[in-house]
């Protein structure tokens, strides 16, 4: 009887968490789709390990204005979406630069 009551309290109470947790999700979804942005690609050095890109994606999502970054290890580059009213190329290559991955703009040819 016990396990029956317990199951029911939780399964009556999951709607009301349900709504909370997305609360901040959809919070912060708005707010990406209200801002500017741009997009960015760095090249990047010195990543010689698997876990290096994790390292320069933190440092670079750490820069206020920066939305995300998307490493791609084999190619050595990191795709940056930012605001440019808050955060500006140079920061966000610093910011790699800084933890010892020096980052400078790719530029296409």
């Amino acid at each position: 009887m016990k396990k029956l009551i317990t199951v029911s309290i939780l399964l009556s109470s999951m709607p009301m968490f349900g709504n909370t947790l997305a609360m901040p999700h959809s919070e912060a979804t708005n707010n990406v789709a209200t801002q500017e942005v741009a997009t960015k690609v760095f090249s990047i050095e010195k990543m010689t390990c698997k876990m290096c890109h994790i390292t320069v994606r933190k440092a670079m999502e750490k820069v206020d204005g920066v939305v995300k970054a998307t490493v791609d290890y084999d190619a050595k580059t990191v795709t940056v979406l930012f605001d440019p009213n808050k955060t500006s190329i140079e920061a966000i290559a610093l910011a790699s630069t800084n933890i010892g991955y020096p980052a400078k703009v790719k530029t296409t040819k």
